[in-house]
């Protein structure tokens, strides 16, 4: 099902990606960019811009990160105070979609100069959270660290302002500065372990003591232990609150 519904999802906005550029030939104030340091983190971040008047222009971004490992993990392992959950073995990915429409400051119009961005965001988050617990060992009769690897996804929306500024560097290309853009909205998520678990290992992996979630996200996204350990596994679900920040994004662009 989940592998299904990014295809879905994929094809949707390669879609409407597309027929957004195909619309664009028959102008001249168009701007297609990519993303260049979001590929050093195997982020694949696209964006096609549109002047619709003098000063404002409209803009879709769409992003496409394979699941793979969490990026600056020693930086979030020291905003942890304990293990619970193993970073290392975690993996992520991302499909997401942002419209967004652009107000320019300057004399220079749209697709120059400094800018203020309304925009909304989709983004489509699935991977794993591996969560430590004790397994017992029959042939040595002693507890051994073990992983239990919880499968899911997070959907968020959220609409936030982005603040940046946009060069024509010649003719033909330009550079645009996603310099921040805050957002805010709302998350919906579904993780699931599926396992054998004898009654002491149902013990030790509990779940009401992701402390690294509730230290850090209490205030913000909420956790359903709607399926507490039992024989063959656990779930939890997240809601809630959700913040972003769209920051330091270099895009290299073709004018056309």
């Amino acid at each position: 099902m989940k592998h299904a519904f990014l295809e879905k999802s994929a094809l949707v906005l390669l879609l409407l990606f597309f027929c957004s550029v195909a619309v664009a030939q028959e102008n001249k104030d168009n701007v297609i960019k990519i993303n260049v340091p979001a590929l050093v983190f195997k982020n694949f971040s696209f964006q096609y811009e549109k002047a619709v008047n003098r000063k404002h222009s409209f803009a879709i971004a769409v992003r496409y990160r394979p699941e793979s490992s969490i990026p600056f993990q020693q930086a979030i392992a020291d905003l942890f105070t304990d293990t619970t959950i193993r970073l290392d073995l975690a993996r992520m990915g991302n499909i997401g979609i942002t419209p967004e429409y652009r107000f320019y400051l300057g004399k220079k119009g749209a697709l120059q100069g400094f800018y203020l961005g309304p925009f909304l965001s989709y983004n489509h988050y699935s991977g794993d959270a591996p969560i430590n617990y004790w397994g017992y060992n029959s042939q040595t009769n002693q507890f051994i660290p073990r992983v239990a690897v919880f499968k899911g996804s997070i959907n968020t929306f959220t609409a936030g302002l982005q603040v940046g500024a946009q060069w024509r560097l010649s003719n033909k290309l330009s550079f645009d500065w996603w310099i921040v853009g805050f957002n805010y909205g709302v998350n919906s998520g579904d993780f699931k372990y599926r396992g054998a678990l004898t009654v002491d290992e149902q013990t030790t992996l509990d779940l009401v003591k992701l402390r690294p979630m509730k230290e850090l996200l209490s205030s913000v996204i909420k956790i359903d232990i709607y399926e507490p350990p039992n024989a063959s596994g656990a779930a939890f679900k997240t809601s809630g609150q959700w913040f972003g920040v769209r920051a330091m994004g270099l895009n290299l662009g073709y004018r056309f």
